[in-house]
Order: C-alpha cells, then structure tokens, then sequence
C-alpha cells in the first residue's frame, strides 16, 4: 500500500517495485483502491499475488473492475464482508456477505474458490460505540462459520483494527493479545 492523497500513488508503485523485484523473488499483497495501479503491480509481480481488496459497497462495480485483473495475471483476491448496507457487523450479517461474495465470484465470474480470501473485518473495540458492542465476538465467530462454508476459501483480519481509538499502550497491549 503506497496510497497518499499528496503523491503519485502509480509512480510510487512503479519505483518500489522496481527496487523490490530485484532483492526479492516473493509474490506481494497488491492494496490499493486504484485498478490501474493494481495492474501495474500485478506486472512486476512474481509468483501468486493478492489484491486487497473488494467488496458489494458499491455494487458489484468493484467486482467487475478488479476480478478481470485477478484472472488475467493469477492473482488470490481478499474480499471484504461490506455490502451496499455497510460493512458486516454480526455473524449472520458476515455469513450473508460472504455468501452472495462466493455465489458472484465463483458461479458467475468463474474465480476458483481456493483465490478468495474473506476478511470479516474487525471493529474497534474502544469507541464506545453501542452498534459495536460484541462484534470482537462476531468477528470471530463469522470467521468460524465462513471457514465452515467455504472450506476452499481462506480468511484473513486485519487485527489491529481492532485498538483504533485506544491511547498507543493500549493499542500495543490489545494487539499483542
């Protein structure tokens, strides 16, 4: 991820991986919400990429600019559980997500089930926010039910998400944990 709103987030893909590709032989996590940008870290890229990410916020328009990509160059894909209602909060909620994800991804976009990566997504615990309240518990156990139904598939968090709003010592005690 080189995304900043104050640079050329292309030209910086296109140095770093020039400098990478040449002191590694590894395949990368692509994140980016700029297709072109994610095509072109896909060229310098070796072995199986992922792209982070996508999701239904907006449709499947994030699906049908990105999945082409995927399938051109090889590439896994992380699919966030977020609809055009939000992001997933409870179980039943990441389950629905993940299986209208699966049912466009794997039925009708031909992506092999094995190239998707769910993430549940994590919410900050230390808000205070009452629509959050035993959703660190929804989190893990959506991820318990969607590794249940689609074994193929693989999950995967960004955890610290999960201190956002917390003084620095917390964030660091939280996340170790």
């Amino acid at each position: 991820c080189l995304q900043d709103p104050d640079r050329d987030e292309l030209a910086d893909v296109e140095a770093f991986l020039d400098r990478l590709t040449r002191l590694i032989k590894a395949p990368l996590m692509i994140d980016s919400t700029d297709a072109r940008v994610m095509e072109r870290a896909l060229a310098w890229c070796q072995g199986k990429a992922v792209l982070n990410s996508i999701n239904l916020e907006d449709g499947r328009a994030r699906f049908e600019k990105v999945v082409p990509l995927a399938r051109r160059y090889g590439a896994a894909l992380v699919v966030g559980l977020i609809d055009e209602q939000g992001m997933a909060v409870s179980v039943e909620r990441k389950v629905e997500v993940a299986r209208r994800s699966y049912s466009i991804l794997t039925e009708e976009m031909e992506v092999p089930p094995e190239d998707l990566w769910f993430d549940a997504l994590v919410f900050p615990c230390g808000t205070g926010d009452e629509a959050y309240v035993g959703s660190a518990a929804a989190t893990i156990e959506g991820v318990r039910r969607v590794k249940q139904e689609f074994p193929l598939a693989k999950t995967v968090l960004g955890v610290s998400n999960v201190s956002f709003g917390l003084p620095p010592a917390g964030r660091e005690v939280l996340n170790s944990v």
